[in-house]
């Protein structure tokens, strides 16, 4: 997803990147990178998603499109991350975002893991999704699209209550998990642990 940009350069750009859902048991890994003008004044209200309800993430999510230069979202499904690792399969998600960014001044990344294969300057920040409204935006996208990703796969995969706790280790879902098995859905690697 990309804005107009036609009298922005590169170096007066900057972007963030965050990713929601890598310790869920069941549904993708979703990476979201946003990018805004240096200039550009905070989105009030944007922080670290997690801080945020539903509601107020589903009401900034339509804001932050509209004031990106651009909005990039990359997944990794639970087959791919069975298959690759955890740390791969978010890279080649992190990759996907990037893909068609325009050339940014800076990329700050929430957490302690860069992009390799990412060509640009790149930052890690902890708990970065707090501490700069950038990486806030991406990781409330992510996990709009995330969420509502979850909330339409519960209808083809009932019994799980996916559309509570969006294939995180839930109580609820831990429970339905013994009861019923994995689905394709699950993590096979992470699921096993807690069926044996």
């Amino acid at each position: 997803m990309t804005n107009e940009a036609n009298s922005i350069n590169g170096l007066d750009l900057l972007a963030g990147l965050d990713e929601c859902g890598t310790g869920a048991l069941a549904g993708p890994c979703t990476v979201g990178v946003a990018v805004f003008p240096l200039n550009a004044r905070p989105i009030p209200g944007v922080t670290d998603s997690k801080q945020l309800t539903p509601a107020k993430r589903r009401a900034l999510a339509p804001i932050i499109l509209e004031q990106a230069v651009y909005v990039g979202i990359g997944w990794a499904s639970s087959a791919t991350i069975d298959s690759l690792g955890l740390a791969e399969a978010w890279r080649r998600a992190a990759m996907d975002a990037l893909e068609l960014m325009p050339q940014v001044q800076d990329l700050f990344i929430d957490g302690i893991r860069t992009v390799d294969g990412y060509a640009g300057k790149q930052h890690t920040i902890i708990k970065g999704d707090a501490k700069m409204w950038q990486i806030g935006a991406a990781s409330i996208v992510a996990k709009v699209l995330r969420d509502q990703e979850m909330f339409d796969m519960a209808k083809h995969f009932p019994g799980y209550g996916f559309e509570q706790s969006v294939g995180y280790g839930t109580k609820r879902h831990i429970q339905a998990l013994r009861k019923l098995g994995p689905c394709s859905l699950h993590r096979q690697t992470f699921t096993l642990k807690i069926l044996r």
